[in-house]
Order: C-alpha cells, then structure tokens, then sequence
C-alpha cells in the first residue's frame, strides 16, 4: 500500500501531481490517512466536519511530497490544491498544471492553495494558462470561498499570485 504523501510532488514531465481529499460540490471535510490510507470525514470537537456554506467548488486535496513546515511559518501540512474540473473521488491522483495560487493566512500561519487545472483535457472544464486569465467572477468565488467556508478559522487574504508564483511555492515546500 502506497503512503499517497509521499509520492513525489512533480512529474518527470514537469507537471505536479495532485491527491483529492474532497470532490468538488460535496460539503464533507476529508482529510487523508496516510496509515490507513483512507479519507475519511474530518473531526472538530469528535463531531464530524461538514461545511455548513456552499459546498466545495473545486475538488480540494493536496500535493504529495510537499509540507508547509511550521518553522517556515507553514501549518504543518502539505501544501493544499485545488483542482478546477467536476468531482472527481476521494482518493484520485490527478496530473495537474498549477496556474496560480491563493496565498491565506489561518491562526497566523501560511495556508496557501494552489490552483490548478487537470492535464486531462477529457476532464478540463476551463482552459487558462495563468489564474489571471480565469474569469473575474471564478477567482472571486473562489478567493470568497476560502475565506467565509469555515468560520471558526478566520482566514485572512494575502493575495492571489499566478502561475510562476504556485510553482516557485511547491518548490519551496517540497519534501527533498
């Protein structure tokens, strides 16, 4: 059984690689367990997590082989992703290009998401080579998303950088 964390963050191609915790249009928390390998609903307080805002509007995971150390100011975890196409399972890895990234503040600590689109164009479900070059309304839906999901965290924008900017910050948090 492959630990899906420790898969390698990038490609020999270049491109990054993705794990899905949570498919998008679904409203329960899923976090990854590596000794189980599974994804099963997220606790807070021994009660199971479920977003009580819109559901997730990206499929939300994270990218292998990547932590955001925390003596870095990092949160401790891999660095989050979300993935731009329909729903796809718990549990798929997906081949991704990284097209920008939302630079977030949570309790003080750096929790940023790469944004990124599936190599696959069966699964692409919009077409951008920067996040600047989404629709106005996409980047703001997800950027208020982020920001309003999960109240109790009290996450605070830094800014929203493009495509050279989410790969310079995998390659900062990756695991070597």
């Amino acid at each position: 059984m492959t630990n899906l964390e420790h898969l390698s963050a990038f490609l020999p191609n270049g491109n990054a690689q993705a794990v899905i915790e949570i498919p998008a249009g679904t409203s329960d928390k899923r976090q990854y367990n590596a000794a189980e390998n599974s994804f099963p609903v997220d606790l807070r307080n021994g009660v199971p997590r479920r977003i009580k805002f819109l559901p997730y509007p990206a499929n939300y995971g994270f990218i292998p082989g990547t932590r955001m150390d925390k003596a870095r100011g990092g949160d401790g975890d891999a660095l989050d992703i979300f993935v731009l196409c329909a729903g796809v399972p718990s549990g798929t890895v997906l081949e991704v290009e990284p097209i920008g990234i939302i630079e977030l503040l949570d309790a003080n600590e750096r929790d940023d998401k790469v944004i990124a689109l599936p190599v696959d164009p069966a699964l692409r479900t919009v077409e951008a080579d920067d996040i600047q070059e989404l629709p106005q309304a996409a980047r703001d839906i997800l950027v208020a998303w982020l920001l309003n999901y999960d109240p109790e965290d009290g996450a605070k924008l830094v800014g929203v950088k493009g495509r050279t900017e989410a790969m310079a910050a995998i390659r900062k948090w990756e695991v070597k």
